[in-house]
This record gives structure tokens, C-alpha cells and sequence, in this order.
């Protein structure tokens, strides 16, 4: 397996207005589908968002980039999103759930850098804003937010130094930096 495409799946955070098509975002569906799930549950639910005027309304719910004192503006804002919905089960294990929705948005992203795109995964929005606004069944609760478009920035991954793992824009806020912990601080 190539390393490149590890490389290029980065949290991005501004974005092109060229769009995604309702087919690409299926596709990316297809293969969050075929992902992993604890028991074989399959309990997670997906709505699609291309639409602009959703989409705008959308973006002001969200907040982003926890670290970084920023977020994109409006024209910087994602062209299309994926909202990932759990059953509002009190009986569900939900430490599986999530599991199955990190490896669901795995998926997702892979196939949205093979396609061109990029993304970044959205747990701070107002989930109940969302949910009314897209009409969502009663009996799902929206969990995660997808947020994607072609990239307008460039995202790198740095070798983190004496446990630093802030991330960081440069002035032009243009390029992140994404410090990780080498290799061989990370096994025991």
C-alpha cells in the first residue's frame, strides 16, 4: 500500500467551489458501506448534503479547527457534507457505534482523496440544528459532520519535537503543519 494517500488525507479546512457530484458522494458511500462494523451492526445512517443553499446554511453551525483561534470564511466553506446519524437507542452500545463511524469516515475520506477531494471530520456543530434543518428521521441523532470540497490549502505532516503535536497555520494561512510523533516513540 502507498503511503501517499495517508499523506494526502488531512483535516482541511478551506475549499474550491468546484463541486461534488451526487454520484461522487455516493461512491463515497459505497465504500463507507463496505467498511467494518463491531457485531455487524451497521447502525450508522447518512444523509447528503450538495446542494448551496443547504450547504450555507449548514456552515454556520459548524466550528472549527479546536487548536487555531481561525475558522474559513464563507467562501472558503465546504461545497458538500455527509452527516453520519446513530438509532437514538438507549439500548445501543455506543463505544461500538463510534467505533464503526471512525472507520466509516475513514473510508469516506480515502475515497473522497482518490477522487480529487478532501475533507475534514466535524464533531463540534449544532447537531440538532442540522437534524431539523435536513428533515431527519425523529429516531436518529446526527453524530458526525463531513465537511468536503477540493482542497484550498496544503496540508503537512511534521516530525512533532519534544511532544509538541499543536498543529499550526503559516501567516498566509494557507498551509498547516501537522506535527505527529515518530514512529519509534510510539511502540512500547
Amino acid at each position: 500500500m502507498e503511503k501517499e494517500i495517508f499523506l494526502k488525507n488531512r483535516s482541511y479546512r478551506t475549499f474550491t467551489d468546484d463541486k461534488i457530484s451526487k454520484a461522487e458522494l455516493l461512491m463515497m458511500i459505497e465504500n463507507a458501506r463496505l467498511a467494518a462494523s463491531a457485531r455487524n451492526s451497521q447502525n450508522i445512517r447518512y444523509a447528503l448534503v450538495e446542494n448551496d443553499s443547504t450547504c450555507e446554511k449548514i456552515f454556520p453551525l459548524t466550528k472549527w479547527a479546536g487548536l487555531l483561534k481561525w475558522n474559513p470564511s464563507l467562501e472558503e466553506s465546504p461545497v458538500a457534507y455527509i452527516v453520519m446519524c446513530l438509532p437514538n437507542d438507549k439500548n445501543l452500545n455506543m463505544n461500538i457505534n463510534y467505533f464503526d463511524m471512525g472507520v466509516a469516515a475513514q473510508n469516506i475520506l480515502l475515497t473522497a482523496v482518490t477522487l480529487g477531494y478532501g475533507g475534514c471530520i466535524l464533531g463540534a456543530f449544532d447537531k440538532k440544528a442540522v437534524h431539523d434543518l435536513l428533515n431527519l428521521p425523529s429516531n436518529y441523532n446526527c453524530e458526525i459532520l463531513i465537511a468536503l470540497g477540493k482542497p484550498l490549502e496544503i496540508s503537512t505532516v511534521v516530525e512533532a519535537v519534544e511532544g509538541n503535536i499543536d498543529y499550526y497555520r503559516d501567516v498566509e494561512k494557507r498551509h498547516n503543519f501537522v506535527p505527529k510523533i515518530p514512529l519509534n516513540e510510539l511502540i512500547f
